[in-house]
């Protein structure tokens, strides 16, 4: 029991992120693109389970949530930068017709950012930590 008085918080947080990807992408998203629907459910159910094993105390979990830190990571600032460019590239093609655009692109980002990269590496460093 002591074990998971250290490891409840990442695994929270873990469960938070795998939840807010799975509900992002299969409720809130009103069109299907089968890339980032297998995608973001893997990653989200590799966050899902990283949480449940560390919340079972499992010798693997650890590991796991690493796994899913860094899969996180890497993915949200694929994201990020793919909104970041999709913002002045409408900016700079339509001009200020495409403002609005680059307005709600630039809304998605710092939407997702916090979920997808500033999250992920706080889990990192806090497991790094616990080493």
């Amino acid at each position: 029991m002591a074990r998971l008085g250290r490891t409840w918080p990442m695994a929270a947080a873990q469960l938070v992120v795998g939840c807010a990807l799975l509900i992002g992408i299969w409720v809130l998203l009103p069109a299907r693109v089968w890339p980032i629907d297998v995608v973001g459910s893997v990653l989200g159910a590799l966050q899902l389970g990283a949480a449940a094993a560390l919340l079972r105390g499992a010798a693997w979990g650890r590991r796991l949530a690493l796994i899913a830190g860094w899969a996180t990571l890497v993915l949200g600032v694929a994201l990020v930068t793919a909104l970041a460019f999709t913002v002045a590239g409408l900016s700079g093609t339509y001009g200020p017709v495409g403002a609005g655009g680059a307005l709600l692109m630039g809304v998605i980002a710092a939407l997702v950012l916090p979920y997808v990269v500033l999250l992920p590496a706080l889990q990192l460093a806090w497991l790094r930590a616990r080493e």
